[in-house]
């Protein structure tokens, strides 16, 4: 399968995007980001420098994914969610670039509209509820809801993958 970039898609030099893979319209894809093979990086969506996408990962309208922030393979993340890397509003004022990515483990799901705060791990095949704010690590195989988001129940085993 070859992979289809949509025209008003931005991939600047130094991006690399894999075999298969579908990138939507008015999606920018920074320098140094990788988007592996099969992913999909549906409409408006803004993927940092450095940032590295997995395999057969699908991002949903809206997403924005933070410099240096690692997506594993086969994860979900639903519309507009966003990840963050620094602690700091520093609008015009000095200050140095802690650069703490969150890092999303394989077959995680993440619902509509969860932000990620920096720093945080969120473990493989956890699943994080629409609207979450995520301001600490997430437990693997878990279900996590809310503002801030707390455990609620363990994944289905047969959910696993």
């Amino acid at each position: 399968m070859d992979t289809r970039i949509e025209s008003t898609a931005i991939i600047e030099k130094g991006a690399f995007i894999g075999e298969g893979c579908y990138i939507g319209h008015h999606v920018v894809i920074r320098p140094g980001a990788i988007i592996g093979d099969h992913s999909q990086v549906r409409a408006s969506c803004f993927i940092a420098a450095e940032a590295e996408i997995g395999r057969y990962t699908q991002i949903m309208q809206f997403s924005n994914i933070c410099r240096n922030c690692i997506v594993e393979d086969e994860v979900f993340v639903g519309m507009a969610c966003m990840t963050t890397n620094t602690r700091r509003i520093a609008y015009r004022r000095p200050y140095k670039d802690l650069n703490e990515p969150p890092i999303i483990k394989r077959g995680v799901r993440l619902g509509a509209r969860v932000s990620i705060l920096p720093g945080v791990i969120i473990g493989e095949n956890a699943v994080v509820g629409a609207g979450s704010l995520v301001t600490k690590d997430v437990k693997p195989g878990y279900i996590y809801l809310g503002c801030p988001a707390t455990l609620v129940k363990e994944v289905p085993k047969e959910e696993w993958i």
